[in-house]
């Protein structure tokens, strides 16, 4: 059995590592220093990284993928990763 699609990974495509937290929208936002709402919005437009599911009802972010957002910013986190971000989303729907 091929068990290399089983494994999340980060926004640069890396295997989750058991160090890498996942953080909740309320502290994303505080490290971030906007509000939740303008982190969907910025996900929206593939600005920001994906949230991940952590349960049915709840959702966080890869503190990984948080420290390259805040390394890039919106508009060159978009440059790098939104592609990649639009080409997973499309994916998603058509599944």
């Amino acid at each position: 059995m091929n068990t290399n699609n089983l494994y999340r990974t980060n926004i640069k495509g890396e295997e989750i590592q058991l160090r890498d937290r996942i953080i909740r929208p309320k502290e994303v936002a505080e490290i971030c220093g906007m509000s939740r709402v303008n982190l969907y919005r910025l996900k929206n437009k593939f600005k920001f990284p994906p949230s991940i599911r952590i349960s049915e009802a709840r959702v966080g972010w890869l503190e990984s993928d948080i420290e390259e957002w805040k390394k890039l910013g919106a508009e060159n986190f978009y440059i790098v990763y939104g592609e990649q971000l639009k080409d997973q989303a499309l994916a998603r729907k058509v599944a």
